[in-house]
């Protein structure tokens, strides 16, 4: 009788080392080629075959939710460690600049994973709720150590750097992105005594 559960537990491991290994790889593909990934690509570079990646992954779409699910909780995570950082500016500014980035791949990703952010319901929904969440944490931190204006919202925010990632997407100017955020940063500060 104890030879069928270890079976069983044998291939839940070796599944779910196939999934974790196939998010990753998809994570990089979508970093370099957004949604255009070829799936057999994916598989080869996961070290599994095409057929293991559709019994995870029975769509193209799917994959590509996971891999945003799976930043979306990462970037909630970091959120989460960065709310004991002593000072909470630096914790809100990291935050931000991480949220620069996931925007940057975030639009790699398609248009139907970004409309999924604002349609209550579904997953993506309401992994970007939790994140964004933890986000308004930090703010409100920064806000109540008096290092941000009291009427910024985050959401505010983080439109703008979504702003900042589309204008910045084609330009030739690997710096711009940063000194935009740095300009929006410094609008949201609070006049420091001189």
């Amino acid at each position: 009788m104890n030879k069928p559960t270890q079976v069983g537990r044998a291939v839940r491991a070796d599944a779910q080392r196939n999934y974790a290994s196939l998010l990753n790889s998809a994570r990089a593909a979508v970093s370099e080629h957004g949604a255009d990934i070829v799936l057999e690509d994916v598989a080869k570079s996961a070290g599994v075959a095409i057929g293991t990646l559709y019994r995870h992954f029975p769509t193209r779409q799917d994959l590509l939710e996971a891999v945003f699910l799976d930043e979306t909780h990462e970037l909630k995570a970091h959120a989460e460690k960065l709310a004991s950082v002593p000072d909470p500016l630096d914790a809100l500014i990291s935050w931000f600049r991480l949220q620069m980035d996931f925007a940057a791949r975030g639009r790699s990703m398609g248009a139907a994973i970004m409309a999924a952010k604002h349609v209550p319901g579904t997953r993506i929904y309401a992994a970007n709720e939790a994140m964004h969440k933890a986000g308004e944490v930090l703010l409100q931190s920064a806000q109540a150590a008096g290092q941000i204006r009291k009427d910024v919202h985050s959401i505010d925010v983080i439109r703008l750097v979504y702003g900042i990632v589309m204008v910045n997407e084609y330009a030739s100017d690997p710096d711009g992105a940063q000194r935009m955020l740095d300009l929006v940063i410094a609008g949201i500060r609070t006049n420091e005594p001189e």
